[in-house]
C-alpha cells in the first residue's frame, strides 16, 4: 500500500499518524504475493533533504532526522549484513516526484551516510529519469478537486507544508469547456456547482448520460 503522506503536513504523518495506525500496519496480513508493506510517499520539497534529513533543520526534529529514520524511531528494524540499517518489513518509503538520477544517488548517498540500507526506499522512475517530457510540458493535468460523501460535498485540495506553495491547488468544483477547432482548453472556475450549470454523468459507478464524441463536439462548438 502506498500513501501520499504531503497533502498538509508530512512530518505530522511521519510522527504522528504512523503512531496511531502503528498497529494496524503491524497487523496487516499477507496477500497472494506474501506482500503487506506501508510505503509513505513524499511527493514534495526537496527530495534528499525529506529522506535523508536537512543538516540545516533544528537538531532533533523531524526536518533534521529525515523520513527514514522518523521510520526507525517507530517502528524499529534489523542490521543487514553489512551493517546498515533495515526498516521493519512492514514499512518503507516511495519517493518519485522530480527524481531524476542525480536525486537518486543523492538520496542513496544520504541513506548510506547515515547507516541505513538502499531496500528502505523505492523510486517512482518516470519522465525526469527519462525524455523529461512530462504532463507539464502539455500545461494540462487533471486533479479531483470536490466530492460528495452522503450528499455532503467536500473539496479536495493539497496544500503540502513541506512545499513552496507550487502544488497549492484549487479548491471547489470545475468546468472544463474543450474547443475543438484549436485543440486549445478553457478553464472556467465556478465557487458553486449549480452555477457552474454541471450535470451528473457518473455515480457510483452507473454511466448517467450517455453521449457519443460528436455529440460532445457539436455541443462545445455550438
Amino acid at each position: 500500500m502506498s500513501l501520499v503522506s504531503d497533502t498538509y503536513d508530512f512530518w505530522k504523518v511521519m510522527t504522528e499518524f504512523t503512531v496511531t495506525l502503528k498497529q494496524d500496519i503491524l497487523n496487516r496480513v499477507p496477500n497472494g504475493l506474501g506482500l503487506a508493506k506501508v510505503v509513505f510517499r513524499p511527493d514534495s520539497g526537496n527530495p534528499i533533504h525529506i529522506v535523508c534529513g536537512n543538516p540545516n533543520a533544528p537538531e532533533g526534529s523531524p526536518e533534521h532526522k529525515g523520513a527514514v529514520e522518523c521510520l526507525w524511531d517507530i517502528f524499529g528494524g534489523t542490521t543487514s549484513e553489512k551493517g546498515f540499517r533495515v526498516l521493519h518489513e512492514r514499512v518503507g518509503l516511495i519517493y518519485g516526484d522530480s527524481c531524476n538520477f542525480q536525486i537518486i544517488n543523492g538520496i542513496l548517498q544520504g541513506l548510506k551516510n547515515k547507516g541505513f540500507a538502499s531496500s528502505n526506499i523505492v523510486f517512482g522512475v518516470g519522465s525526469f529519469s527519462m525524455q523529461y517530457a512530462t504532463r507539464d510540458s502539455l500545461g494540462m493535468a487533471q486533479k479531483a478537486t470536490w466530492a460528495q460523501v452522503n450528499g455532503v460535498g467536500h473539496n479536495l485540495f493539497k496544500d503540502p507544508k513541506t512545499d513552496t506553495g507550487l502544488k497549492n491547488r484549487q479548491k471547489d468544483s470545475f468546468v472544463w469547456i474543450c474547443k475543438m477547432v484549436n485543440i486549445s482548453i478553457l478553464i472556467a472556475l465556478r465557487q458553486s456547482r449549480k452555477k457552474a450549470g454541471t450535470q451528473t454523468v457518473f455515480l457510483d459507478g452507473k454511466l448517467l448520460i450517455d453521449q457519443s464524441l460528436a455529440e460532445i463536439r457539436a455541443r462545445v462548438l455550438a
